[in-house]
């Protein structure tokens, strides 16, 4: 999608917010809408800039560092520069929406890896669900 742009005021509108199709005002590095399904893929990585996600829709496992996180609708993971992050596992589509802060100058853009199997990407399992104990009677 090509940016709408009003020159006026400088408004931008976009599906993905990125440094070719930001307001010259805006220092942010990206932001857009993400999803992950069962058996999808999802890639640990970080960023030379902070990172939030605000998700939308679904339930899933995250991890930030060594820590993992359950989040759902409504839930705001806030990264700092430098951290992995990752999504490890979800219940059904989770969705959300990234914001990337500014990029120092001599920062990258992008997903960042550790290692060449990190770049690869992983696939995201379907969450397990605790037997309740009325199945577990049975």
């Amino acid at each position: 999608m090509e940016p709408d742009v009003n020159a006026e005021h400088e408004v931008v509108v976009v599906r993905h917010l990125g440094p070719d199709s930001r307001p010259s005002w805006s220092d942010v590095t990206s932001a857009g809408i993400f999803t992950v399904e069962p058996d999808g893929r999802f890639d640990r990585h970080y960023h030379d800039c902070d990172e939030y996600w605000l998700f939308f829709r679904g339930r899933g496992i995250v991890s930030v560092g060594d820590e993992l996180f359950s989040v759902e609708a409504g839930d705001i993971v806030c990264t700092r520069a430098g951290i992995e992050h990752d999504v490890v596992e979800v219940a059904d589509t989770l969705a959300g929406f990234w914001f990337e802060g500014a990029t120092p100058p001599d920062g990258r853009i992008g997903h960042l890896h550790r290692n060449s199997e990190a770049a690869q990407g992983h696939t995201v399992p379907r969450m397990r669900e605790p037997k309740s104990s009325a199945s577990a009677a049975q």
